[in-house]
């Protein structure tokens, strides 16, 4: 058994990494469509939004058997890391993925960090397997999928217009990949809203953001080929921002898209601007991305205001996952 760190720019290794993330995803999260291969790279290459993770392979001789993925945040919440195990279902039940997840923190331990987080499929083996290794539930999440094909665009167009006549003074404006000069300092502040999403009993901190950071998001998703499609809300016609939605659209992964973050800025909440940004996002993809028809959500299961708008537009729950934490 070698464990040997994966050179992002190595395509061997990871064509690899990808081959053997999909054959766990296959058995694990049958409902996930795989990421194509420009967009598996570009993102294990850049990251999120320029941190990329650091991901290390298991091999037994010359076949990879197991993944470890572990992440340090720099920007903010440097107490913590995340630590991520996948084991290739031929080889799994043979203490692989304990002996990874004990590499992963005691990483995360020797960087100086003191928790460590890690997220599973809320299911009786990936739960008995942490709760073992001494993790604790910090946050419930759900997915949820939108189906456009099969979404009432009836009731839709009638929500969209109700959100329209609560928020009439406020106009939207569309953005594609990167945000002009002169907004990227409002955007970082509107994108930080995002920081009062329910974050229940997880010990984090919030999220920081400014104009470098949201450059580096947009620089990591052109690396990836992932188009952006941002839709901004602001007050009147050159007021402030007041809120926003975000869908990626993966160059190689067809019919599928991503729901990001919506957010709202405090002292613009109550004007329906959620529903009307995630209903005026569905009407723009349907003009720029009409090959379009899945997009996936993630939400805290305690967010009960968004949970509430999802479901209004036609999403339905796909999976449920935990994130837990530990310290280290």
């Amino acid at each position: 058994m070698k464990l040997e760190r994966v050179d992002p720019f190595d395509d061997e290794a990871v064509a690899a990494t990808r081959a053997l993330t999909e054959a766990a995803q296959a058995v694990d999260t049958p409902w996930d469509p795989p990421k194509g291969p420009v967009t598996f790279a570009g993102l294990l290459r850049h990251g999120w939004d320029g941190e990329p993770d650091e991901v290390w392979l298991l091999y037994d001789g010359d076949t990879p058997i197991a993944k470890l993925t572990v992440n340090l945040p720099q920007r903010d919440n440097r107490h913590r890391g995340n630590v991520f195990v996948q084991v290739h279902p031929d080889h799994r039940r043979r203490g692989h993925g304990r002996a990874l997840l004990e590499e992963g923190l005691a990483r995360v331990k020797t960087a100086g960090r003191r928790l460590a987080l890690t997220y599973s499929i809320d299911a009786p083996g990936p739960s008995a397997f942490l709760r073992n290794a001494g993790f604790t539930p910090g946050s419930v999440e759900i997915q949820r999928r939108q189906d456009l094909h099969a979404v009432d665009q009836e009731r839709v167009a009638k929500l969209r217009e109700e959100a329209r006549a609560a928020a009439r003074d406020y106009t939207l404006l569309r953005l594609v990949d990167a945000v002009p000069d002169d907004l990227v300092d409002e955007v970082a502040e509107i994108t930080a809203a995002i920081n009062d999403a329910p974050t229940d009993d997880l010990d984090i901190e919030d999220e920081v953001y400014d104009a470098k950071r949201i450059r580096a998001f947009e620089a990591a998703h052109a690396a990836a080929r992932v188009r952006v499609y941002r839709l901004v809300a602001r007050l009147g016609e050159d007021g402030p921002l007041a809120g926003q939605t975000i869908v990626a659209v993966p160059s190689d992964q067809p019919g599928w898209a991503w729901q990001y973050d919506t957010s709202v800025m405090r002292a613009h909440r109550g004007h329906r601007l959620g529903l009307l940004l995630k209903s005026e996002m569905m009407a723009w993809l349907a003009e720029a991305e009409p090959t379009v028809r899945w997009i996936d959500t993630w939400n805290a299961e305690s967010n009960a205001h968004m949970i509430a708008v999802n479901e209004a537009l036609g999403y339905s729950i796909v999976a449920r996952g935990v994130t837990w934490q530990r310290a280290v």
